[in-house]
């Protein structure tokens, strides 16, 4: 396929349809408008609709997912098809466009975040920023994870020293020193890496954040405060880049992130960042993909919430991990989790009128064994069946059986090649986005970069 080549769609024609799996192309309105639908229409991925220079079906390309709507022409329009690669190397050209991007990233990961986990009630919503980051400190506390505790409350303290509960922080960090606890560990310098102890906290929710980082060795678990307990939002493994959407946005943190083991990781700041995607394309394209996968799977995640069975969202939930850790929906091969069922039932948000039951009902199921900790599948072909059986059942699939309406074949006519966008300075970017993650970590990204970051 040609690297970059014009269609022309007339109006009604559709692009593509929600659930592809054919995503290597990703698309600029050159002339005209598309349309976007789904089947759950409470929610979108993004607007409505696209006009001239608009691009879309970026989030699925970059992340190799299925589509996650279905796209159409809603006039005749004159659409602009570049490959993955070549979208990729535009973006390397235009930093600036690759930055602006990245924002757009972010803002859609934070209305999916407000989505996924609403605040709570009235208090919650006119909280200030000081407040949140406190109150995440006592909840480590009573929870009696008075490390996490203690770094929370002492940052508390550094960002807003004269914080309305500044004497309420000094007075726990008190207990928690009186405790053994005299001071939380740094980070163990390592040239231009860190080095993270087993359960360190590298960053918390609610601070500000200045640096992305790559995990060199080890693993790092994400997670996040949600009605007074601690929900892991994923576990990453060498290679994986996190803490990009802060420096990238100017915003806090929206997750914590602790080190699950002894972890190595390279730090780099915005400005390394900036410079870099220009000379790194492995980089660029790990970034990029790593907040298109994000922003995958919080949709998928998202739409879940909208299931009317707690056993729904389970199963689709589990049925969604497996893709994200790369494991084919055929395998028949075992695959182990690193949460446990208490995890998994408050990750899928289920009642607290409903837990028991579902409780009951999931560890009936002789293809998943619940460890400490762990959740494994002895046959991830099973979860997907049970995923779509009760998908079909679900009130989402009003028809009973879950089955799209069947859509026409596009009508399409294809021209020659556009050299138009070969400068996309001017492109524009829609109000929502997405990325991807490539495979396994590379030592010659490290290299690459080893002369590049500078040390702090």
């Amino acid at each position: 396929m040609k690297e970059q080549k014009r269609m022309m769609y007339k109006a009604g024609s559709y692009i593509y349809i929600e659930g592809d799996e054919d995503v290597d192309e990703v698309y600029i309105v050159e002339k005209g408008q598309v349309e976007f639908k789904s089947t759950n229409e409470r929610m979108r991925s993004h607007g409505s609709s696209a006009g001239s220079g608009d691009v879309f079906g970026f989030v699925s390309s970059l992340s190799r997912r299925p589509r996650m709507e279905t796209a159409f022409a809603k006039v005749n329009s004159s659409i602009l098809v570049f490959t993955r690669e070549k979208f990729l190397s535009l973006l390397q050209k235009n930093s600036e466009i690759a930055i602006k991007l990245l924002n757009s990233y972010a803002d859609e990961l934070r209305l999916y975040d407000t989505m996924i986990f609403p605040l709570g009630g009235r208090k919650e919503v006119f909280s200030s920023a000081d407040f949140q980051l406190f109150s995440l400190g006592v909840y480590y506390f009573k929870s009696k994870m008075n490390a996490n505790a203690l770094y929370i409350l002492n940052r508390y303290l550094e960002l807003y020293p004269a914080g309305e509960n500044s004497a309420e922080a000094k007075k726990i960090i008190g207990e928690i020193k009186k405790g053994g606890i005299s001071r939380t560990p740094d980070a163990v310098p390592d040239g231009i890496y860190r080095r993270y102890a087993d359960r360190q906290i590298i960053f918390c929710e609610h601070e500000p954040g200045d640096h992305l980082f790559i995990i060199k060795k080890g693993r790092v678990k994400i997670v996040k405060y949600h009605n007074d307990s601690e929900i892991i939002l994923s576990v990453l493994k060498e290679g994986d880049i996190f803490g990009e959407l802060a420096i990238v946005s100017d915003k806090p943190r929206n997750a914590t992130a602790v080190s699950f083991g002894t972890t190595i990781v390279l730090p780099i700041d915005k400005d390394s960042m900036v410079k870099l995607i220009k000379k790194s394309s492995d980089l660029m394209k790990r970034i990029f993909n790593a907040i298109s996968q994000r922003v995958w799977f919080t949709f998928i995640r998202m739409e879940s919430k909208f299931y009317q069975k707690p056993i729904t969202r389970i199963y689709a939930f589990l049925e969604n991990k497996l893709i994200e850790d790369n494991i084919s929906l055929k395998s028949r091969e075992p695959h182990t989790f690193n949460f446990g069922i208490d995890e998994l039932i408050k990750m899928t948000n289920t009642p607290a009128d409903k837990v028991a039951a579902s409780t009951m009902e999931i560890t009936k199921d002789q293809n998943l064994t619940f460890n400490l900790g762990q959740t494994v599948i002895e046959n991830p072909s099973l979860v997907s069946s049970k995923a779509r059986y009760h998908r079909s059942r679900d009130h989402l699939y009003e028809t009973g059986e879950g089955e799209k309406e069947e859509l026409p074949p596009p009508r399409v006519q294809e021209e020659s090649a556009s050299e138009f966008f070969e400068d996309i300075s001017d492109m524009r970017v829609p109000e929502a986005a997405s990325p991807d993650e490539p495979a396994g970590p590379s030592s010659t990204l490290f290299e690459e970069l080893e002369g590049e970051v500078k040390i702090d």
